[in-house]
């Protein structure tokens, strides 16, 4: 034999061995993997696929472009899961442990948020942002920004609310001149952002009245989020086009902050969110003294940009989905409709100048509205904007029924939307009834996860729901709303049916919840 092709015959043979031994420790791994879950709950595990088959076969039986949580949640029933159960996705995901039982959350929830959460938003949420910091980092921001979000700070928001609601309400009137069918969504997202970056930031985007070249970049960053149910091309493209989009936004917003906070240290007479956060910033570092050029400050800069998208982000779509649903509902519920109204009318009077002028000048009188407020919490437990998810350290348990569970090396998911709908803990859960939020006795608050819970919960839900409840009083008595649903396009039985959540970042209305709108006389 040739002294060439003996090289080749032993080349041969070392790739032919290394292949095997690769192929040899995949199986193995493969199957030490799978024997994990031997003993735990699990829908129709295989130790050759575990549980992939199974979800294929489920994702079959809703839309393509729907929000996960029905799935997971209807598993749970179909398999009589209680508690807790295990998806065993691996190799092509992680496996993930999903929670329907509040008792159990209550043990996870100081866990850290699973990497998942931070790497899905990509650039949306940056590294030095509240949402993706932890430990000691996390809770220095934590402090900066509480005090622009106590309940005192928010309400000195509600003029610069009122301000964007108006603009909202004008382009509600040329929906109604037009008779044109819109979607609700699209036009609660640019009030939304507007709303936040007033409060949050002390600017005016105008995005309701203008092409806002913000706006547009978070939008088309948010449709570009891939989460389970996308597209095998949407999830190949996805980290470019986010990339491509966030970087546009860091340029726009990272302008927008050069020319506020140049040459000064902010204005010590705002109590905009940014504004209040630099002083504590400039307490816990020192670097700032007054007068100084902040922007030379490059940890501050990333701090500010980067919580400024994640303000942008989570503000404006949490507060458009929901809005939209309290339109949604309350439309095809025009009893308790004409309740909602009657309370606005008590507290604030019934013609619109009234109504503005109490709002400016007793903006504590929001907190007046017991019905409005549980009309928003009940929108809130049908339609969450999602659920969260965590990671465990090695080694970690929790405990369920005197037996424990490993939690280690899962994506932990806290199941809102199976505890929102549980019979064991709502009576008629599917069917919308914002009274039994009225009586706070017969509520179990542990199986109420609109915003979570625990240290990590969202420090901007008080704004979200007093913005909410500023829109209504300033439309729902104005305006009469009829949803425009495609009648020949998919639903989920029980979960909204034609006006399911499809997920885009968060859960959102599907179609964006399109309506026609008239002028109430």
């Amino acid at each position: 034999m040739s002294s060439q092709a003996f090289f080749w015959e032993n080349w041969r043979s070392a790739a032919i061995g290394t292949v095997l031994v690769c192929v040899g420790t995949f199986i193995a791994k493969l199957i030490l993997h799978r024997r994990f879950y031997r003993d735990l709950p699990s829908p129709d595990h295989s130790l050759i696929l575990g549980n992939l088959k199974v979800i294929g076969e489920w994702l079959k039986k809703y839309p393509a472009d729907f929000h996960p949580q029905p799935m997971f949640a209807d598993l749970a029933t179909a398999y009589n899961f209680r508690g807790l159960y295990y998806m065993d996705l691996y190799p092509f995901e992680q496996s993930m442990l999903i929670i329907t039982d509040p008792a159990l959350v209550v043990q996870i929830q100081s866990h850290p948020r699973h990497h998942f959460s931070p790497s899905f938003l990509r650039g949306l949420a940056g590294s030095k942002s509240i949402f993706s910091t932890e430990g000691a980092e996390w809770a220095a921001q934590r402090s900066w920004f509480s005090p622009a979000f106590s309940a005192a700070n928010i309400l000195t928001f509600i003029p610069s609310m009122v301000e964007e609601t108006l603009v909202f309400r004008e382009n509600l009137t040329q929906m109604a001149s037009s008779q044109q069918k819109f979607s609700v969504m699209d036009l609660s997202l640019r009030l939304a952002i507007d709303v936040i970056a007033a409060s949050g930031f002390g600017i005016r985007l105008k995005s309701q009245t203008q092409n806002c070249e913000i706006f547009n970049a978070l939008k088309d960053a948010t449709a570009w989020t891939s989460g389970q149910t996308a597209s095998f091309s949407h999830k190949i493209l996805s980290p470019y086009m986010m990339d491509w989009n966030t970087r546009k936004l860091d340029r726009l917003l990272g302008e927008i902050i050069q020319e506020k906070y140049a040459g000064k240290l902010g204005d010590d007479t705002s109590k905009s969110i940014l504004d209040l956060a630099i002083k504590g910033y400039q307490k816990d570092n020192g670097r700032l003294e007054k007068g100084s050029d902040m922007t030379k400050d490059p940890e501050f800069m990333q701090i500010a940009l980067d919580n400024f998208k994640t303000f942008l982000t989570a503000g404006h779509d949490t507060t458009a989905s929901v809005v939209t649903y309290v339109i949604y509902l309350l439309s095809t519920h025009p009893d308790i409709l004409e309740q909602v109204r009657e309370e606005h009318n008590a507290v604030f009077g019934p013609d619109l100048e009234t109504t503005i002028e109490r709002l400016k000048s007793q903006p504590a009188l929001t907190n007046k509205l017991p019905l409005t407020y549980a009309t928003i919490k009940e929108v809130l437990r049908l339609y969450p904007v999602g659920f969260t998810v965590r990671e465990a350290p090695p080694g970690s348990t929790v405990t369920y029924e005197g037996r424990k569970y490993p939690i280690d090396n899962h994506m932990i998911c806290n199941l809102a939307g199976a505890m929102h709908r549980s019979p064991e803990h709502w009576t008629n859960p599917n069917e919308f009834n914002p009274a039994r939020f009225l009586d706070a006795s017969s509520i179990n608050n542990a199986a109420y996860l609109p915003f979570e819970k625990g240290p990590r919960n969202c420090i901007g839900q008080q704004l979200a729901l007093v913005e909410t409840k500023v829109i209504m009083v300033m439309t729902l008595r104005f305006f009469d709303f009829t949803p425009m649903l495609n009648q020949d396009g998919p639903g989920i039985d029980g979960w909204g049916g034609k006006a399911y959540q499809v997920l885009t970042l968060t859960a959102k209305p599907k179609d964006g919840l399109p309506m026609t709108v008239k002028l109430r006389k």
